[in-house]
């Protein structure tokens, strides 16, 4: 019987303590327990502690803003913009539950409303470089190449010589087709950071541009000797090495780029460029096809998905993805849409 009653007073005991506590310590305590969780790993128990706070309290924007990062860890980007939206009612300057939202959205491909809360967010910090770098890095995605140089500018001249602001810099150069000021600022950015692998990264991607495919390969080797295991860098030492032909060494680095990181849309679409030069047209569609699935800008896969529909016969669907792709301003799509499709397939141009 005294084995039983130890734990029984026990709880008796914390029982006692806990009913002293008031509907505030309560939400507190729950909410505290939810972080702990949160910097755990544990996300579901994070979800589950944030409720029992909320239940206490449901205005308190806190647990709403955390309980919606909890939920965008298990990949449920919908359900934690409904968490950030709730906070921001709340709060309408909770910055934390603002660069959240804008961070969801911008996961989903809603790039409209993630600019928004940028906006609305620099409105409150007008002085903070990293807003300016965010909102490059959203209009980056959207391809709107010379506004996205100016927000990385103004970031730059906020807080000067972030080799991190200087490499995007040059990455707009690169996007834009001008390869020499790429270089130019890049070699900036390695001088402040020898070291840096997103320089070497976007070095290696002018080299391939040049067709340096040598000189692509030692750079982007650089890269992932800093970060082994770099989803992307491996993805694109699997380009690389797809335009030397070494179709089994490309396989394997974008394989291992889809195993680290499964929502890799680059990596689908290389994967799809290696059954098309396999020749093997349904499987290249099929993976060509996932990679637009993502909500990401992923260059050229229009034009390599109207490659694989026209070896594959079907004509009518190539020249439809290549539509598509001079909408998004793929020059390689624009060009075969050209060469191979009648009037009665318009474009942009």
């Amino acid at each position: 019987m005294t084995d039983y009653l130890k734990p029984l007073g026990f709880a008796l005991i914390l029982t006692f303590l806990f009913s002293c506590e008031s509907d505030q310590d309560r939400r507190d305590r729950f909410f505290q327990m939810g972080n702990l969780a949160l910097e755990d790993g544990d996300y579901i128990k994070a979800v589950d502690l944030f409720n029992e706070s909320l239940k206490i309290d449901p205005n308190f924007a806190f647990a709403l803003n955390n309980r919606g990062v909890a939920k965008m860890e298990v990949n449920h980007p919908y359900e934690a913009i409904l968490d950030y939206n709730q906070a921001i009612q709340r709060q309408p300057d909770y910055l934390d539950a603002l660069f959240n939202r804008a961070y969801a959205y911008e996961s989903i491909g809603n790039f409209d409303n993630s600019l928004e809360d940028i906006e609305t967010i620099k409105e409150l910090k007008p002085d903070s470089a990293f807003v300016y770098f965010y909102k490059g890095l959203v209009q980056t995605k959207v391809r709107s190449y010379d506004l996205a140089l100016k927000s990385f500018i103004i970031a730059d001249s906020l807080n000067p010589l972030n080799p991190e602001t200087i490499v995007n810099i040059a990455t707009i150069h690169y996007l834009k087709g001008d390869l020499v000021k790429a270089s130019e600022v890049v070699a900036e950015g390695l001088e402040l950071n020898s070291s840096d692998a997103n320089a070497a990264n976007l070095l290696s991607q002018i080299h391939l541009k040049n067709g340096n495919y040598l000189a692509s390969l030692v750079e982007i080797n650089r890269a992932l000797d800093v970060v082994p295991d770099e989803p992307y860098f491996l993805n694109n030492r699997g380009f690389i090495y797809l335009q030397m032909d070494s179709l089994n060494l490309a396989l394997e680095d974008i394989d291992r780029s889809i195993l680290l990181n499964p929502k890799n849309g680059w990596a689908y679409r290389n994967k799809g460029i290696y059954f098309l030069l396999k020749d093997d047209h349904a499987q290249a569609i099929r993976l060509l096809t996932r990679a637009i699935e993502e909500p990401e800008f992923i260059d050229e896969v229009y034009s390599y998905l109207g490659l694989a529909y026209q070896k594959s016969g079907d004509l009518k669907r190539a020249c439809e993805s290549w539509v598509e792709g001079d909408a998004r301003k793929e020059l390689t799509s624009t060009n075969l849409l050209n060469q191979n499709c009648d009037g009665s397939f318009t474009n942009s141009n």
